[in-house]
Formats: C-alpha cells, sequence, structure tokens
C-alpha cells in the first residue's frame, strides 16, 4: 500500500506541470511523406535514451550552456517533435515544411486556454533545445511588411544525420531524386529543367511568397472587419459619402484608373460591400456560422422526421390537420 502511494506521489510530481505528459505525433488525416522521411522517423524513435544524445548534451554541458540533462517531460517533446520534424521535412530544401503551431498540434504539445488562446511554448523551448545541441537550426524572422514573423525556418544539420546514423550518400540520393521528380512535373506543364540549386531557391521563395500573400489577404479582411464594425452606426448615405471620398482620392493620385462609368460601378460595389459587412455582423470573430434550413412537409408525417416526436412536434402537427380538416 505504501508503495503505490509512493509512486503516485511520485508521477504527481512528475506530471502535473503539464495536461499532456506522453506526447506523440499524429499526422493529419490523408496526409503522406516521401519513404526517405519514413526511415528518418523510424530511426529516430527513442533518440533521447541514446548514447548520441547523451554525448551531445555532455558537449553543451562542457561549453557551459546548459548545467544537466533536461527532464523526462523535455525529452519526450523532443521525441515527438523529431517525428514530425521527420515526417514534414524536404530532402531538397533542407527545410521543415510546417508552421511550428500545426507541428506542436499534431505532436500534442499544444494548450489552448479558456479564452481560447493557443500556447506552443512546450514546443518552442524544446526546438531551441535541440538548437543549442547542435541539431537543427531554428530562425524566426519578422517582415515589417505584412507585420508578422515569416515561419520559422528549421533545417536539420549533419550532425543530426550523424547521430541518426544516416549517411551523406543517403541524403544526397534523396535530394536527386526530388530534382527529378520535380523537373518531371515540369516536363508536364511545358516547362524548362532547372538544376538543384535553382529548385531548392524556388521551394524557399515559395514558402515566403504564399506566406505573405496570405497573410496580405488576411490583413486586408482585418482591416475590413475593423470598418464595418465603425460603419455599424452610419446610415447608408453617409458610407456613401465616405466611398465617394475615397475615390476622389484615389482617383487624383492616379491609384484608380478609369472613366466616370467605371468610377460609379466601383462606387456602387464599394458601398454594397461596406452596407453588408456593417449590417451582416461579418466583423465579429464569434459570429457563428448559419446552416441553411428547409423546413419539412409537415402535411406528411414521414416527411416530418423525429420533429413530431417532440411535444411541440405533435401539437403543430395536429393543430394543422385540424385546420385543414375545417
Amino acid at each position: 500500500m505504501q508503495a503505490e502511494v509512493t509512486d503516485t506521489r511520485t508521477l504527481f510530481t512528475h506530471y502535473r506541470q503539464v495536461k499532456n505528459p506522453n506526447p506523440e505525433f499524429t499526422p493529419r488525416e490523408g496526409k503522406k511523406t516521401l519513404p526517405f522521411c519514413r526511415k528518418l522517423m523510424a530511426k529516430a524513435e527513442g533518440f533521447t535514451s541514446r548514447f548520441d544524445f547523451s554525448v551531445h548534451v555532455a558537449f553543451v554541458r562542457s561549453l557551459g550552456k546548459r548545467h544537466r540533462m533536461p527532464p523526462l517531460l523535455r525529452r519526450r517533446a523532443i521525441d515527438a517533435l523529431l517525428q514530425g520534424l521527420c515526417f514534414h521535412y524536404d530532402p531538397l530544401a533542407n527545410r521543415v515544411q510546417r508552421s511550428i503551431t500545426n507541428l506542436a498540434i499534431e505532436c500534442g504539445l499544444a494548450t489552448e486556454s479558456k479564452s481560447g488562446n493557443l500556447s506552443i511554448t512546450r514546443a518552442t523551448r524544446a526546438l531551441k533545445f535541440m538548437a543549442e545541441l547542435g541539431l537543427i537550426t531554428y530562425q524566426t524572422e519578422y517582415d515589417p511588411q505584412i507585420g508578422c514573423n515569416i515561419p520559422t525556418d528549421i533545417t536539420f544539420t549533419p550532425a543530426l544525420f550523424s547521430a541518426l546514423d544516416v549517411s551523406d550518400v543517403a541524403v544526397m540520393a534523396a535530394r536527386c531524386s526530388r530534382v527529378e521528380w520535380e523537373n518531371q512535373q515540369r516536363k508536364k506543364q511545358n516547362l524548362e529543367p532547372l538544376e538543384m540549386d535553382e529548385l531548392i531557391a524556388k521551394a524557399w521563395r515559395f514558402v515566403r511568397e504564399r506566406f505573405r500573400s496570405y497573410q496580405s489577404e488576411r490583413k486586408l479582411h482585418g482591416l475590413k472587419r475593423a470598418r464595418a464594425r465603425r460603419d455599424a452606426d452610419r446610415t447608408r448615405k453617409d458610407i456613401e459619402t465616405l466611398v465617394k471620398q475615397q475615390l476622389t482620392r484615389e482617383y487624383a493620385s492616379g491609384r484608380f484608373t478609369g472613366g466616370l462609368d467605371a468610377m460609379k460601378r466601383e462606387l456602387q460595389r464599394r458601398v454594397k460591400e461596406r452596407m453588408m459587412m456593417s449590417r451582416g455582423k461579418n466583423y465579429t470573430r464569434l459570429t457563428m456560422a448559419t446552416v441553411p434550413y428547409n423546413p419539412p412537409d409537415y402535411e406528411n408525417p414521414a416527411d416530418v422526421g423525429g420533429f413530431c416526436t417532440s411535444v411541440a412536434g405533435r401539437r403543430l402537427f395536429s393543430a394543422r390537420n385540424a385546420r385543414s380538416s375545417c
């Protein structure tokens, strides 16, 4: 009995700190990966319990950057993250093609507060520790153009491949295989094949350009929501006056090109858009999506379905039959 109490106290001492003491990587349903990535995942299982991991930690301790082995919960988080990193690894760009937020959710390392705020601190701390060991590179970059951070660049270092017992020949073979596949896809689109360096640069540009375009769209939509919140108390005439002033300024500065008819059509479009967003309450993030409702045929009990099983349904159905018989 005393042994059971001791074990319970030990478990509480270790696991009361986090909500998920045993994180596991679970990929999105239907998501596939490369055979090379599957081999990396198999070699990365139980990495923190191996001698190679202890050697890397000892080396960092000798430099004075760390003072002890990471705790058990941190090591479990690293094991789960390694599975996710290997799953989303792109051998061509030597980059993990997944954001940290989605990676933390898939690994069970993200928590959500009652107010709906998402926390991925457990994942970011584990990634920073792996970067201190020299196994990965972890770099964030702020883009003033869109006003937020670009997806973090996570790359694998030769030290990680060496610790996982993956040779440089295997890595280069996987990279060349991706180059051949990319050029085959370009050939189907009647495009010229590219060299490896050009494909790598293209892969890195694609991630950043796609994220910038997405964030620009979201920022524009957020500005429209804020404007709709201000337009909620305005009349249609007030909104039309504001849009006319806006179009006049754009036409004077050369941002709007077109004739009088085009300006009138743009005026109607903008006024309609602002009226719909301000009156439809699309400016709030808490609005529930409305589901279209198709009323059943109350004249036929078979079409009513489960509605007639309730008291209100039976009363409404009997009342309709009484009116129809009169």
